[in-house]
């Protein structure tokens, strides 16, 4: 079970036990249960608790908390750990016991809850998540035009990233919306050229847009400037179910605890590779460097016009995040993020946390890995993006690419293409040895502007509700698209059919592979991108060595985080 699951279980019991304790004839002090409860969700959350914060977490007076305390290190169930060199000062955390014993109790309610609402066979309960929309149908019906209550005439406008779903989005859209009322007008732009439309429109006098579609890392730095609303009134006022969201994208909505947008896409960094080809070969799936470095080596054969693999290397954003998501694959976040149960936080960030851990070994071996895979790439890697690399893979040239998960559909729906049905789907390869895979979670989601008129904000909330309902998401796909951020729609028997990498990324979402901190949304991101993006790739055409590039990109963007002020 993955971290999120297991907090939505602790929500599910504190709630549980919230509601018994409201009626008289039920309600019973318990005070171990709720001190259990509050030390299991703060070490998942690998946050700090001291004997007062658990004390007071117990609802009991305080010596009675004190007893039961005591009680429980008896039982060793909790551990002291020093805080300082003096002992003095200590922290609490659940013995490895309790973390068991929580973890085999939150299953037997898993399974009490799956049964309860049909989910009976063990390998049901492989795809059943705790907390998502299961009582629904399992085919979700046809999308209904919106039915907005603007004014005649008003036209929605939405810029987006032009890519594949948002293209699919494009073709949706216009395809259902018939109300004489609005017009939902989507603008396609470039990703760079986005973010710049965006910031000049968030310091107009008055918003030009209805809704922004933000790419999850940018969050931080348009909340933290204030240009956007906080939508969490609106949420409640809709009784809007986040929980069929898959929870790694929702929270990428939300910045230091307040919700500024809901995703509309979430996709995936993935390993493709032709399983046609690694068959005839008797190759095993590359699952980690070594074996990527082997497959594409056996099949790189340029004077037979095949090479061994296709990943972004172009200067700027696109190797930017290649480095960053095979050093995030590789165990290590680009910043010096607070370790969790089952990774780093990223709820927020501040202070220390800033710190870039760019020149590290897991930096270097990023580094050494990259140059490595320069001699198996195929031709023009070092100007190769998002597009340019699918089109490769698509086409044959190439046995392996890192790619998207949304741009699947540029291969898997185009039946001459002879990666169409080939094509297996992977998370990033680590390093031989290492356990667990880590992917990046990337997409966007839809904000509203602060700097729109009061007037309009009611017709762009409808809007946002409307895009993202479970019917919209269903007909990008079916326009399409091949991703989605609701496990309802990833759950459809008709969408499960039709998009072959749905159903991985599903299962990579519920087995925790799919994580925020590869990419963390900080205000300085923008920043720490253009820096590694020129960095990376003066190693890349050989200009500096792997050591002195991570030296000066490690030092530029401290640089930038000293000035911003987040530590001396």
């Amino acid at each position: 079970m993955t971290r999120e699951e297991l907090l939505r279980i602790i929500d599910f019991v504190e709630q549980s036990r919230a509601a018994a304790d409201t009626v008289a004839a039920l309600a019973a002090p318990a005070p171990e249960w709720r001190m259990i409860l509050f030390m299991m969700r703060r070490h998942l959350e690998g946050k700090l608790v001291t004997v007062t914060s658990l004390a007071a977490a117990s609802g009991a007076p305080y010596g009675t908390a004190m007893r039961r305390i005591e009680r429980l290190f008896s039982q060793e169930l909790i551990l002291r750990r020093p805080r300082t060199n003096t002992g003095r000062s200590f922290s609490l955390h659940p013995s490895p016991q309790l973390i068991e014993d929580f973890r085999s109790y939150a299953e037997r309610i898993k399974q009490l809850v799956g049964r309860t609402i049909g989910v009976s066979k063990r390998g049901d309960f492989d795809n059943f998540y705790f907390g998502a929309s299961y009582l629904a149908g399992r085919i979700i019906p046809p999308a209904a035009p919106r039915n907005p209550d603007g004014a005649p005439g008003h036209t929605v406008l939405l810029p987006m990233f032009d890519d594949p779903t948002s293209r699919a989005i494009q073709r949706a859209v216009a395809a259902v919306e018939r109300a004489p009322a609005t017009r939902l007008d989507i603008r396609l732009f470039g990703l760079d050229a986005l973010r710049q439309e965006l910031w000049r429109n968030a310091h107009a006098a008055l918003s030009d847009h209805d809704i922004v579609a933000l790419d999850m890392p940018w969050l931080a730095e348009f909340a933290e400037a204030r240009a956007l609303l906080p939508l969490d009134e609106m949420l409640r006022a809709a009784h809007f179910n986040h929980g069929d969201f898959h929870p790694t994208g929702w929270s990428a909505g939300r910045y230091h605890g307040v919700q500024y947008g809901v995703p509309i896409q979430t996709t995936t960094e993935l390993l493709l590779y032709r399983t046609d080809l690694f068959a005839a070969a008797g190759l095993p799936p590359p699952t980690d460097t070594e074996r990527v470095l082997r497959a594409a080596r056996r099949f790189h054969n340029p004077a037979g016009g095949r090479f061994g693999i296709a990943w972004n290397g172009r200067r700027g954003t696109p190797i930017a995040h290649s480095f960053v998501q095979v050093m995030a694959a590789f165990g290590r976040p680009m910043l010096a993020l607070r370790r969790t149960a089952d990774g780093f936080d990223t709820s927020v960030v501040a202070g220390e946390e800033m710190r870039p851990m760019i020149d590290t070994p897991e930096g270097l071996l990023t580094a050494e890995y990259l140059r490595e895979l320069l001699s198996v790439s195929c031709p023009g890697v070092l100007d190769m993006a998002w597009d340019e690399r699918v089109q490769s893979y698509g086409r044959g040239e190439v046995a392996i690419a890192y790619e998207w998960s949304i741009r699947a559909g540029v291969f898997e729906m185009d039946s001459v293409s002879p990666a169409c049905g080939r094509t297996g789907y992977l998370p990033l390869p680590h390093v031989p040895g290492q356990q667990g895979h880590v992917s990046p979670i990337g997409g966007f989601v839809l904000g509203i502007p602060a700097n729109l008129p009061p007037a309009r904000v009611p017709l762009a909330w409808h809007s946002i509700e409307w895009l993202t309902s479970p019917e919209m998401i269903k007909l990008f796909i079916q326009h399409g698209g091949t991703v989605s951020p609701r496990f309802s729609v990833s759950a459809d028997p008709e969408i499960v059919a039709s998009c072959p990498v749905l159903p991985v990324v599903n299962r990579m979402e519920k087995l925790g592979q799919i994580q925020a901190w590869p990419r963390p949304s900080v205000p300085a991101s923008s920043e720490c991108m253009a820096v590694l993006g020129a960095e990376v790739h003066e190693l890349m055409l050989g200009h500096a060595t792997s050591r002195t590039m991570l030296r000066q990109a490690q030092n530029r963007i401290d640089a930038i985080m000293r000035a911003r002020g987040y530590y001396t």
